[in-house]
């Protein structure tokens, strides 16, 4: 059979289970077609034959994102203005002028919403107040939301057209922030009490047309890095939509993979719908849940206190018995969930919930996920492994949020923090995500951040987790593609496969572990097709 591209002379990292390492690989009609030597491949090269002479750079399977929000984040980039430290913000003044500016070519009344604010990188190091947003915003309802999510600011308008006041009781799954000695609202809000200030996210409903223009420019930069499949963990209806519409018209930069958000179960369940549904390019995987805070804010549901904030023990997003009711209704139905649980108090609930959904309705292979499972000990760990439950945890964070985190739990507990090493030596199929836009998406800055377990200041984050290069590549390849029932299809360089692979522009396997994450994407292939090419 003749190939219909073959890539010679490169350092074939397979990630098949022998650790093979090759020099050359063949593709036919989008898949792997062989693997080996460069003079067994080019047995297979014919007149119509592609040649990509790799000039002995390496190859990597493409990397798979487990899970990210390039769905939400494809809207913030056209409804929100962007605050993040990347975008030049870099004190409480910048994020004002910027409201401001939005204010003046903004109808009173219309919402003002900001994303991307990171308070360990504002020179104050904390958040905006309610009454430093109304100085910028005045007349117009505002909403700051943190870099990780999970918790907001709003200004006295937003609370003033919502009907909120200080006597207004905290929500199930949720918390307006008070004065301690006044109980005045300070502007923050956390988890669900948003949806009672703002119940449309953004203030209103996006265009169908902008959902998709907002994923297509996302996709494609994640493309840039590399990545060939990425697993979205907070999918509603309009970005189903918007999906399919991509999918229809050829117009998806890389794979997709989704978690539906549990409020849609009920019309999954009516029309059919389970997990599965979907071809290479477009899949259902599950129901997503949120049992708790973020670790970049600071608000996981954690067993000890905060050591930044004494009496601290972070927050809930759904009580005990309302997790119970969904996920045994959509278990009973035949759903796998992917729960949200960052906190080891967090974690243990849903495992709770989890172990006594599959007693009740046992599944052969369920593949159930904890996402980001990062407070974590050796009781969860060994808790996971009896109960065969996937965790994807962060990548990048030990490096990007390292800094502002190490205060907030100690070093000795960070040890028990993005447990990638613990995970694996107990057999978990363990995977790693960005959750981006909570940080950065590129996989080789995860890829770095696991293997070396220091901060962007050089900082040590729990270094007893440490991994080796291989072992980190293999999150974002192989082990990712299980969490997404793929491991057949995508995450190895073997005969047979999908023909998804990234090419590097240094050898990751011996360059210094510290340069990893400034190695360059030379190439990103999807299906034999090169889809990304630097320069």
């Amino acid at each position: 059979m003749i190939a219909d591209l073959i890539l010679i002379n490169g350092k074939i990292v397979t990630v098949d289970s022998h650790g093979t390492i090759a020099e050359a690989v063949a593709v036919k009609f989008g898949r792997i077609l062989a693997v080996g030597s460069n003079e067994d491949i080019k047995l297979l090269m014919g007149e119509g034959t592609e040649v990509l002479d790799l000039e002995g750079r390496t190859v990597l399977p493409g990397f798979i994102d487990s899970h990210c929000h390039f769905t939400s984040f494809g809207i913030q980039r056209i409804m929100a203005i962007d605050c993040s430290y990347e975008s030049g913000v870099r004190c409480i003044r910048d994020i004002q002028d910027r409201i401001r500016g939005k204010a003046k070519i903004t109808p009173k009344g219309e919402w003002i919403n900001v994303v991307q604010v990171d308070d360990s990188k504002l020179v104050e190091k904390r958040f905006p107040t309610r009454w430093e947003l109304d100085e910028a915003a005045p007349d117009h309802p505002v909403c700051l939301a943190t870099v990780g999510g999970h918790f907001y600011i709003f200004n006295s308008k937003a609370f003033e057209l919502a009907g909120i006041t200080k006597g207004t009781p905290d929500p199930p799954g949720g918390r307006f922030e008070r004065d301690p000695v006044t109980g005045e609202l300070t502007g923050g809000v956390h988890e669900r009490a948003k949806e009672l200030v703002q119940p449309i996210p953004f203030g209103r409903l996006p265009r169908e047309e902008e959902v998709m223009e907002g994923i297509k420019l996302t996709l494609k930069e994640y493309a840039s890095a590399g990545l060939t499949c990425a697993y979205d963990g907070w999918t509603d209806g309009i970005h189903l939509r918007a999906l399919q519409r991509l999918r229809e018209a050829g117009e998806l930069p890389i794979r997709v993979r989704v978690d539906v958000y549990y409020t849609l179960l009920p019309d999954l369940d009516r029309c059919g719908v389970l997990q599965g549904l979907g071809d290479d390019w477009l899949k259902i995987c599950g129901i997503k849940v949120v049992c708790d805070g973020a670790i970049s804010a600071r608000t996981a549901a954690v067993s000890q206190p905060y050591l930044h904030k004494p009496n601290y023990y972070g927050e809930l997003a759904i009580t005990g018995e309302e997790l119970r009711r969904v996920v045994l209704e959509g278990y009973g139905r035949g759903y796998r969930f992917c729960v949200h649980a960052n906190g080891d108090r967090a974690i243990n609930m849903c495992l709770d919930v989890l172990e006594e959904a599959q007693e009740r309705y046992p599944r052969r292979d369920p593949r159930n996920r904890i996402i980001h499972c990062t407070v974590v000990n050796p009781a969860i760990i060994e808790r996971l492994k009896k109960l065969n439950i996937l965790p994807t945890i962060f990548g990048a964070y030990p490096y990007y949020h390292g800094d502002k985190i190490l205060p907030a739990f100690g070093a000795e507990r960070l040890q028990w923090m993005f447990a990638a090493r613990s995970m694996l030596d107990a057999g978990l199929k363990v995977a790693a995500h960005s959750d981006h836009p909570a940080s950065p998406y590129p996989p080789l800055l995860g890829i770095h951040s696991l293997v070396n377990r220091r901060s962007a200041r050089g900082v040590p984050i729990g270094e007893r987790q440490k991994v080796s290069v291989m072992e980190a590549i293999k999150l974002y390849t192989i082990n990712a593609a299980y969490h997404s029932f793929d491991e057949d299809k995508l995450g190895s360089i073997e005969p047979g496969k999908l023909a998804d692979f990234v090419v590097l522009g240094e050898d990751i396997l011996t360059i210094p572990t510290e340069r990893i994450k400034d190695i360059p994407v030379e190439m990103t292939i999807i299906e034999g097709r090169i889809i990304y090419r630097r320069g």
